[in-house]
Parts: C-alpha cells; sequence; structure tokens
C-alpha cells in the first residue's frame, strides 16, 4: 500500500512535494522527521492564510453574492461529475464497503446547492430606533476561515464547514488530514477544476502531526471550524459578524 502525502493547493497552484495522486514517500520505517513534517505544516499554513487574506481583501468574493451563488452551484456540478472517483478513493482510505463511501461522496452536491441558495436570500435588520432615525444591522464575512478536517468521513465533513463559510463570503484555509492523501489530491483536484472560483478562496494543505492545524487556530482573526462542527442550519453565522449602522436625516454614522 503506498502513502504519502498529496500535494498542497495553495492560491491556485500546486505546491509541496509529492504529486497530485499523493505518492510522496515518507521516511523509511524506524525514522523519524516530526520536526520537518511539523515545520512544513507550519510553512504551508502560513502560506495558505496569506493567499486567503489576499483573495478576502483584493477580490470581489467577499462582495459578490452572484459570484459565490454562482460558484458554488458549479461546485456541486463538478463535485457531482466525480462521484465515481470520489466512492473508489473513500473506499480505498478506510475498507468501508463502497455503498456507505458513495453515500458520503453523494452528500455533497445538494449540500453546496442548499448554501448556494441561501447566498442570495441573505439578508440583514432595519429598526426604526427614534422619529426619522433608522438602526441597520449588516451581516458581513468575518475574513479567512480555518477549517480542520478529520480522518473520518473527510469529504462530507469538508463540505459541512467548507460550503457555509464560502456561502457567508469567507476565504477558507483548509487542513486536510495525512491519512487520506488520494481523497485530499482528488478533491484539492475537483477545487482547480472550478473555473468561477478566484484564485486564493480556496486553498488547502495535508499534514498528520497538527502543527499547521495548530498555527490556524492560534491565529486570532481566524473562525476555525473543527472536525466539521459548522452546524447545518446557522452554520453561516459562524463566518459571519454583524455591523450596526445608524442612519439620521442626511448622514450616515458608523
Amino acid at each position: 500500500m503506498t502513502t504519502g502525502t498529496a500535494l498542497h493547493w495553495i492560491d491556485g497552484t500546486w505546491v509541496g512535494p509529492g504529486g497530485r495522486g499523493g505518492a510522496d514517500i515518507r521516511p523509511a520505517r524506524g525514522e523519524r522527521d516530526t520536526d520537518g513534517r511539523a515545520a512544513e505544516g507550519q510553512e504551508m499554513a502560513a502560506r495558505a492564510l496569506a493567499a486567503a487574506r489576499r483573495a478576502f481583501a483584493e477580490t470581489r468574493w467577499k462582495d459578490d453574492r452572484h459570484l459565490r451563488a454562482r460558484t458554488l452551484h458549479e461546485m456541486a456540478d463538478v463535485f457531482a461529475a466525480h462521484i465515481g472517483q470520489l466512492t473508489e478513493a473513500l473506499a480505498q482510505a478506510d475498507g468501508r464497503p463502497r455503498p456507505h463511501a458513495r453515500f458520503e461522496a453523494e452528500t455533497v452536491p445538494s449540500r453546496l446547492r442548499y448554501f448556494a441558495s441561501l447566498v442570495r436570500t441573505g439578508h440583514g435588520r432595519a429598526l426604526e430606533v427614534a422619529p426619522g432615525n433608522c438602526a441597520l444591522v449588516l451581516r458581513r464575512p468575518r475574513g479567512v476561515a480555518g477549517i480542520v478536517v478529520p480522518r473520518r468521513s473527510p469529504v462530507a465533513l469538508l463540505i459541512c464547514s467548507l460550503a457555509p463559510a464560502l456561502a457567508a463570503g469567507t476565504t477558507s484555509v483548509v487542513r486536510m488530514p495525512g491519512q487520506t492523501p488520494r481523497v485530499n489530491a482528488l478533491v484539492f483536484g475537483i477545487l482547480s477544476e472550478i473555473e468561477s472560483l478566484p484564485r486564493g478562496v480556496v486553498n488547502g494543505f495535508t499534514e498528520d502531526d497538527g502543527a499547521g492545524a495548530r498555527y490556524l487556530v492560534a491565529a486570532a482573526d481566524v473562525p476555525c471550524a473543527l472536525d466539521g462542527t459548522a452546524g447545518e442550519a446557522s452554520a453561516m453565522e459562524d463566518f459571519i459578524e454583524c455591523e450596526r449602522v445608524t442612519i439620521t436625516p442626511g448622514t450616515i454614522q458608523r
């Protein structure tokens, strides 16, 4: 059985050792390269975070809900086209029966389309706090979201957090587990096919020691979804902050 880590997908580019098929060779049995892998995990997390911050600041992603909805629908279509490959990769990753692996793969397109629909129906809140004065509560994306994906059900749990994060308007850094390199390579490859996804909006890296994940969690400005724990109906709230705007006759005050 071949083990290893898949190439990382950062700022729209394949980065790191190994190959897209996930055939990178680990140290020989008995050798330990813990420091080297930790350093690589932190480096990839830092590069991915920098790319995500740039994309949040410089692209239309956070402001253009029509772009986000269109991209999520395109992601659903591309994931649907790869259900067979995802099924095989998931079945090989942990030896589960193929019907179970296919069930996981088939949950992805519908979840992406669900959050695409929420993008178009997002709203704020308005209240007349005094005669002639109106207070608005605007919902804005929080910047960059960190997503730490566990070994179990990696594709389903990735999308459970990535779909609402993208719908909310954040850019993302995804940490995939080192135990599923072929699944990771396939997922990153699928993301690379999304033509409407701006460069740097989604960045992914693979590791198995947790150094990169700890780097993301330690970043004070990065809300993190750990082990796919973003809630379903309210998941977008994890990646949104509210801003109050007071409007008085002839002025807007923040």
